[in-house]
């Protein structure tokens, strides 16, 4: 579905989603998530910040949205919040510690925020403008998440951050490795 912008929104199965992809300068990652967190509760929506560099595309990060919504639905979660359930799919990771990998950290960033309204009722493009506002977010379209795959940096990141090794890169191809990524995702149903 698309937004008055043309920008996507999923409203599959009650997921109303929206991500914001960028850049932006993080000076203090405790203030950046408080201020995050503030506009979450003021429109009742969960919101997550992950580090783009580790996003292997838009339906990474939808894949990890739908599966964290469908656990918690059917308490089996490995938290009760949302936004750290959708981290550790995101990072295809059953610990805590190590799915916070793919958060976020100080400095010049490329960030993928993703915006959850649960119940599917919510315009997300306001609470989207508003955390835009709030954080001075340099906007880039989504698909430049999976483009950047073509980088040898964030695919070695990628494979780094995911153990994907190069038998398995072999064996699929390097076009292929946001499937094997996806894969990974996937398989956190399977570890639980």
């Amino acid at each position: 579905m698309l937004d008055s912008e043309g920008k996507k929104q999923e409203k599959e199965h009650g997921i109303n989603c929206r991500i914001v992809a960028g850049n932006l300068s993080i000076s203090d990652v405790a203030d950046f998530l408080s201020g995050l967190k503030a506009i979450a509760h003021k429109y009742a929506v969960t919101i997550q910040a992950m580090n783009a560099e580790l996003i292997a595309g838009e339906e990474h990060i939808q894949s990890a949205v739908e599966k964290a919504i469908r656990a918690l639905k059917r308490e089996k979660g490995i938290t009760s919040d949302l936004g750290l359930e959708i981290l550790l799919y995101a990072s295809g990771r059953r610990q805590i510690e190590r799915a916070l990998g793919m958060g976020v950290t100080e400095g010049k960033k490329n960030v993928a925020i993703v915006i959850v309204d649960e119940r599917g009722e919510k315009e997300l493009e306001v609470v989207a403008e508003e955390v835009k506002g709030k954080i001075g977010i340099e906007e880039v379209p989504i698909r430049e998440l999976e483009s950047d795959l073509s980088n040898s940096n964030k695919k070695g990141r990628i494979k780094e951050f995911f153990s994907i090794t190069e038998d398995e890169v072999t064996a699929v191809g390097e076009e292929k490795l946001k499937m094997l990524v996806l894969e990974r995702v996937a398989l956190l149903d399977v570890l639980k």
